[in-house]
């Protein structure tokens, strides 16, 4: 796995993807970040700690399209 430390908007997104999401309380498996090829961020500035997994779902899957349509 690659860890690309890069943003959603500085990773390219056009290719075929799928996106693994976990839950705040249990994250995701080391079984499945072994299978991804990168790991990306959503920033955040302030005093958010997180984000709701639906809300980060919605960042990720709007970064797709608005890369895909360009």
């Amino acid at each position: 796995m690659k860890k690309s430390g890069k943003s959603a908007s500085e990773t390219d997104l056009t290719g075929p993807s799928v996106l693994i999401l976990g839950a705040e309380d249990k994250g995701i498996s080391r079984e499945l970040l072994a299978l991804s090829d990168y790991q990306i961020k959503i920033p955040m500035t302030g005093t958010i700690g997180s984000l709701n997994v639906s809300v980060a779902a919605g960042i990720l899957l709007y970064e797709i399209v608005r890369q895909r349509s360009v």
